[in-house]
């Protein structure tokens, strides 16, 4: 953006008298600080300016950096919203808009000084910590600003107590204030204060106060002040504090004085909540009709959060309010799809659930889904976007020429080195320091070289050559044809890389504790760990061969799942078990070769669970034949469907299936899973979807044989879903195949199961790949565009899953495809008992909404019958779970009552591997494999204390495992919460408890706190280590004993010493 769009103001005449606010018409932003005192920047030239640019120019004033410019938004005071980045701005409208640079997006505890919270860190690495630019003088001028006028979410005070406690803790920050002042201009606490006056640093609500107060009141006060700071002075003098330290302490209190600060709250005036019956109304009244209303909260460390209010309650919305309207957890940035908007209307999508909220206006909608796109390019995705009406200019200027952010060098020779070993690569990103700079790295040599590329007025030049350029990607095109000389090294170019889903650079930010490693760790195959050995004897053969895969013969075939209880044998013919349908692939004997790659597909489907990825059930093993024993999908594969339905088939119908296999493959991406299989034929029709009323539903059936180990003949009979790079290579698949495969796939479902290509002789089909050949054209433009993104014969080019399904959505919303969803009657179907214990017992469930057999497997959780009335823990763990939403914590699904409401299910997601007792006991896991389960568990119970809940039964049995590198945290019946000021709970009921795993004050005192749970953890970590080894029983009385006398569990074997001290500490009395 030229200067000369801008002229700099300064109307402060003293630090003791107000600004002048600008009345000039156009934009007026004002700075909290300026190194050259200037307080506001405006903007009154005729042309229009995008918030992006003021924010970039206010930066550039203040002397904040690229890297953390992403943190500060626009903010209109007179209407409460913020501006998107991507709004513009016309001055010559006559209008005069006073705005505030302000920082947005806040993650509590960058100082790292509350060790009750994650702190946080720039990169992977923690290399740049966020405390060096949160203390810059902005910034800190801010949070007194926000702290003198009460510009943040402040705790109702409810007594006296608090009351005094609150001023206390204002007349400290005050301190702190005026130390921070005498450090800044190098002077005493003394003189500061006799220009600045203690008065002016605190809220002005208290300020007021106090000067309605008597005078000998206010004297004392003064008096009081002055003496504590005559020893702050001392304590100065001695130990010298710097700047940067003061301002933390100062934001540090004020996060204590507000544990909400830094969080957006929104009132909204409809929610509903798509998956969940209770909240699928958004005009649900309590209390003989009175208004109810929502609200929305968001916080970095948090994320979305809701909850329900009366409407006489609005106006308190920054208080504390009832237990009954604590707030709900609906999703973190990691789980958000996609956003999209319509005037006031906002509908959030993630992987399982869907929010559509309604706010009092299209600005605030905005405002809204601005901050959580902010925050999941800060916590997720770097270079992705999740609405277009939103999306920074700037990031849409890097998507189209694959740019990179502003990484540092250490990513930057990273990644180059990655690609160095196919070919030289280059790599372009904006630079660290310069907003109008881009950096192009060239990693050919041991000694990468840096090469600079003005940006201005829309063109792009690279230094020391005239030529012009519209666009970076026209650049680094231009110069695929040319050497790089600098002094008397010479650089070629073959490629560039491009930004890749989700990659991990110091662009993100990382929240200890919060964003979990398993969530991120790509899934092994392994043939030993499948979900279920399937013996061969229950599996009963039923109908004839139905067909023919890729060297397997496919068979229908019955599953006898378990015996069934008398009264259900009548609905059963007689039947003492219970049987589903399923399908049998059985590999060809004569290709006894490929039975390790057959197992290991067959493992890694098993590993994974989506609405839209057939079920695996496992292998079966009978002789030479070797079975994987998949769900079976009632209405077969799509493109014989597609041709046979075609008449039928509306666009939104065609649009939804899309989306689905996008969302699968998507899925599936995020695991670090590549398919390598998408076509018509392996998407099945599980819901036709064709009657009124009802919607389709398809499941990606399983890959078959890796496309490597394919011959060449049948790699070229799969062209044209077949990615180009792959009908040459035998090295194994990227996800840019998918990605190619889904774009074929889709232009499949547009052409009704057909594809003109489909039909060629294979030297036909080799030749279209030689000549770079283009599939024909759906006729909407718009889809055109978006499936020739994916048929890109260069695969860094093809966009990420989640671009292509939010891009996806994108096109439906503008066809004007139908929203509505119907509402549907639920019904299960009981597979088999997974495991029993005390006090119940938890069985595998088939939950089909449609009744139709292509619902997903849940686990649920239910009483035995013979125990009598309902027990108050069993409530309680429901609405436990409720509350809770981490990776290494199992997911709550919902519940279910019977028999008017005396027995109550609670319904969970399934994990297949069971408890990490009887998976440690029956496979070999390597000591590492058991620390990164046991690093798992800690990031759970950390969650856990966080949130002041204390589990009480931490055991490997109470531990499920869902793959080889990810566990949950199960079982919270015996669970309490520990109120604030408290620091334990004395259980007072009776009930059986787990001894073995207890401290010794449990046992003695039954007193329990989250030291008592640190010390289950060092018990669990034994059990572990030791893979789960039966221990010897003991009463309690002997437990008691061998405990007083400093007896200890022995030390595993194989234990390495870092641990074994680090288990000792935990199991200190």
């Amino acid at each position: 953006m030229p200067v000369r769009r801008w002229s700099k103001r300064s109307k402060r005449r003293s630090s003791a008298q107000s600004l002048v606010t600008p009345q000039d018409d156009g934009v007026h932003v004002y700075l909290f600080w300026s190194p050259n005192k200037e307080r506001y920047l405006s903007h009154t030239a005729a042309e229009r300016v995008t918030a992006e640019e003021l924010c970039i120019s206010a930066a550039e004033a203040v002397g904040i950096t690229p890297l953390f410019h992403v943190l500060f938004a626009l903010y209109d005071p007179m209407s409460c919203c913020w501006y998107s980045p991507n709004h513009v701005f016309h001055p010559n409208e006559g209008s005069c808009l006073i705005l505030h640079f302000r920082m947005r997006f806040y993650f509590r505890n960058w100082h790292a000084f509350n060790d009750k919270e994650p702190d946080v860190c720039v990169g992977p690495l923690a290399a740049h910590c966020l405390a060096g630019t949160l203390t810059s003088p902005i910034s800190s001028q801010q949070a007194k600003y926000d702290f003198v006028n009460e510009l943040f979410p402040m705790e109702k005070l409810n007594s006296e107590e608090e009351l005094s406690l609150f001023k206390n803790e204002s007349l400290g920050m005050a301190m702190l204030h005026l130390m921070h002042l005498a450090l800044q201009t190098g002077s005493t606490l003394q003189r500061v204060a006799k220009k600045t006056s203690f008065i002016n640093c605190i809220p002005k609500s208290y300020a007021k106060h106090i000067s309605e107060d008597k005078v000998l009141t206010k004297m004392r006060l003064r008096w009081m002040f002055e003496r504590s700071m005559r020893t702050y002075q001392n304590n100065m003098e001695a130990k010298k504090p710097d700047v940067k330290e003061i301002i933390c302490k100062y934001i540090y209190a004020l996060e204590c004085l507000a544990p909400r600060f830094g969080s957006e709250t929104f009132a909204v005036r409809h929610l509903r909540l798509g998956g969940d019956d209770e909240h699928t109304s958004p005009d649900a009244s309590r209390d003989g009709g009175a208004e109810t209303v929502h609200e929305l909260m968001v916080s970095a460390n948090t994320g979305l959060q809701w909850r329900e209010m009366m409407a006489s309650e609005k106006k308190k919305s920054y208080h504390k309010n009832a237990k009954s309207n604590q707030w709900t957890p609906f999703c973190d940035f990691p789980g958000i799809i996609h956003i999209a908007i319509s005037e006031a209307n906002v509908c959030i999508s993630t992987q399982d659930n869907k929010c559509m909220v309604e706010m009092s206006s299209s600005q605030e909608a905005r405002s809204f889904i601005s901050l959580l796109d902010g925050y999941y390019r800060l916590t997720v995705d770097a270079h992705h976007y999740l609405c277009h009406e939103v999306a920074p200019p700037r990031v849409l200027l890097s998507q189209a020429n694959g740019l990179h952010g502003p990484i540092h060098d250490d990513f930057v020779l990273h990644k180059l080195k990655k690609e160095e070993a196919e070919e030289e690569a280059c790599l372009v990103r904006w630079s660290v320091l310069n907003y109008h700079r881009l950096v192009l790295a060239n990693g050919s040599m041991a000694s990468h070289k840096l090469f600079c590329i003005q940006h201005k007025d829309s063109v792009f030049t690279l230094d020391g050559w005239q030529e012009k350029f519209s666009s970076v990607k026209e650049l680094t095109n231009t110069l695929k044809d040319y050497i790089l000389k600098s002094g008397t090294d010479s650089y070629t170019i073959k490629k560039c890389c491009r930004p890749r889903q989700g990659e991990l650079s110091n662009l993100l930010v990382k929240r200890r504790g919060i964003d979990g490693s398993a969530s991120t760790r790509t899934l092994s195959p392994n043939k030993l760990e499948l979900c279920f050995q399937i013996k061969y004897k229950d599996l009963i053969l039923v109908r004839s061969h139905l067909g023919f895969g890729t060297r397997t013969h496919i068979y229908s075939a019955h599953l006898q799942v378990g015996q069934v209880v008398a009264e259900q044998e009548d609905d059963l013919n007689g039947d003492k078990y219970k049987k589903i349908q399923v399908v049998l692939k059985v590999l060809e004997q004569s290709h006894e070769d490929i039975t390790s790659a057959f197992f290991e597909m067959a493992s890694l489907m098993s590993q994974v669970s989506h609405n839209h990825l057939v079920f695996v059930h496992g292998l079966s093993v009978n002789g030479s034949e070797n079975i994987m024993v998949e769900e079976f999908v009632e209405f077969g594969p799509l493109d014989v469907f597609l041709c046979r339905e075609k008449a039928k088939l509306t666009p939104r119908w065609k649009f939804i299936v899309a989306k689905q296999l996008a969302n699968a493959l998507n899925y599936l991406a995020t695991k670090g899973v590549t398919h390598g299989n998408v076509c018509g034929r392996n998407v099945l029709v599980a819901r036709r979807g064709l009657e009124q009323g009802t919607s389709p539903l398809v499941k990606l059936s399983d890959p078959g044989i890796a496309v490597n180990i394919l011959c060449q003949e049948e790699r070229l009979e799969r062209i044209p879903w077949i990615a180009p790079e792959c009908v040459y290579s035998k090295a194994p698949v990227g996800i840019g195949a998918d990605q190619w495969s889904f774009g074929v796939t889709l232009l499949e479902i547009c052409n009704d199961g057909h594809l003109p290509m489909s039909d060629a002789t294979l030297p036909e089909k080799e030749r279209f790949y030689q000549q770079k050949g283009k599939l024909l054209e759906p006729s909407s433009r718009d889809l055109a565009v978006f499936i020739n993104k994916c048929l890109s014969y260069e695969p860094l080019e093809r966009p990420h899953f989640c671009s292509l399904l939010r891009d996806l959505i994108d096109i439906m919303i503008k066809s004007a495809a139908s929203r509505y969803i119907p509402q549907r009657n639920t019904s299960s179907g009981s597979l088999h008992r997974l495991s029993q214990g005390n006090f119940g017992m938890v069985t595998l469930y088939m939950y089909d909404p449609a009744n139709d057999g292509t619902g997903e497997l849940v686990a649920v959780k239910s009483l035995k019958q013979e125990n009598g009335p309902l027990p108050k823990y069993w409530l309680k763990e429901i609405e436990t779970l409720k509350f809770f939403d981490h990776t290494n914590i199992v997911k709550y699904k919902g519940c279910c009552t019977e028999m008017g409401g005396q027995v109550v299910q609670l319904i969970m997601e399934f994990l297949p591997f069971g408890s990490l007792e009887k998976y440690l006991q029956k496979q070999e896991k390597s000591t590492s494999q058991c620390l990164l389960f046991a690093q798992q568990i800690c990031q759970g119970m950390e969650y856990l204390h966080s949130k002041r809940y204390i589990h009480r039964d931490l055991a490997a049995r109470n531990i499920l495992v869902k793959n080889d590198s990810l566990v949950k945290i199960a079982d919270f019946g015996l669970s309490k919460y520990i109120p604030e000021n408290d620091t334990y709970y004395r259980v007072s009921e009776d009930g059986d408890s787990p001894v073995f795993w207890y401290a010794l004050e449990c046992l003695k005192l039954n007193k329990f706190s989250f030291r008592s749970d640190v010390w289950s953890f060092g018990v669990t970590l034994y059990e572990i280590l030791t893979r789960c080894d039966p221990s010897q029983k003991m009463n309690v009385n002997v437990l008691i004993s061998l405990l007083e006398r400093w007896q200890r569990l022995p030390c595993p074997a194989d234990c390495p010493s870092e641990v074994t001290n680090i288990m000792t500490s935990i199991l200190e009395l």
